[in-house]
C-alpha cells in the first residue's frame, strides 16, 4: 500500500463520523485530483520546453555550421593603407595577418573586419604617414603619463 493511500486510511479511522470521513475523503480527493491535474500540466510544459529547446539547439548547430563554412569563403574588403578593394580570406589558425597586394603593407585581419570608421577622418594609427594619427600617438602617450 503507498505511503498515500495509508495516509488516507489513517484520515478515515480518525474522523469517528462515518458520514463526516466519507465527506473529509471526498475533499481530500478533489484536492489530490487538482494537484494530479497540475502536476500533468506541468509535465506538459516541460516536454514543450524541451521540444523547444531541442529546435533552437538545431538552429545553433546550422548557424554554427554556416558561420564556419562563410568563414572558409574569400571576402572584399578595403586595405586600410591605400584604399585597394582586395580578397581575403580568414586565415586559419594564430596567423591574422596578411599582405596587400598593392601596397605591400602588413595587414592585421581585425583591422579588415573592425569597423573603425568613425568618421574623423583619421586612420586610427594604420599608417605611418599620417601626421594626425602621429598627434594622436602622443595625445595618448600623454594620457597613460
Amino acid at each position: 500500500m503507498s505511503s498515500i493511500k495509508k495516509k488516507l486510511e489513517e484520515v478515515k479511522n480518525t474522523v469517528s463520523n462515518p458520514e463526516e470521513a466519507t465527506k473529509v475523503m471526498a475533499i481530500i480527493m478533489e484536492i489530490v485530483e487538482e494537484m494530479e491535474d497540475k502536476v500533468n500540466g506541468v509535465e506538459k510544459r516541460q516536454l514543450a520546453l524541451e521540444e523547444k529547446t531541442a529546435e533552437i539547439y538545431e538552429m545553433l548547430s546550422d548557424m554554427e555550421e554556416e558561420l564556419v563554412s562563410a568563414m572558409n569563403e574569400e571576402f572584399e574588403a578595403e586595405c586600410p593603407y591605400c584604399g585597394e578593394t582586395i580578397p581575403f580570406k580568414v586565415p586559419e589558425g594564430e596567423d591574422d595577418e596578411f599582405e596587400c597586394p598593392k601596397c605591400h603593407n602588413t595587414i592585421e585581419l581585425e583591422m579588415m573586419l573592425g569597423d573603425d570608421d568613425c568618421d574623423c577622418g583619421h586612420c586610427h594609427g594604420h599608417c605611418d604617414d599620417c601626421d594626425d594619427c602621429d598627434d594622436e600617438d602622443e595625445d595618448e602617450d600623454e594620457d597613460e603619463e
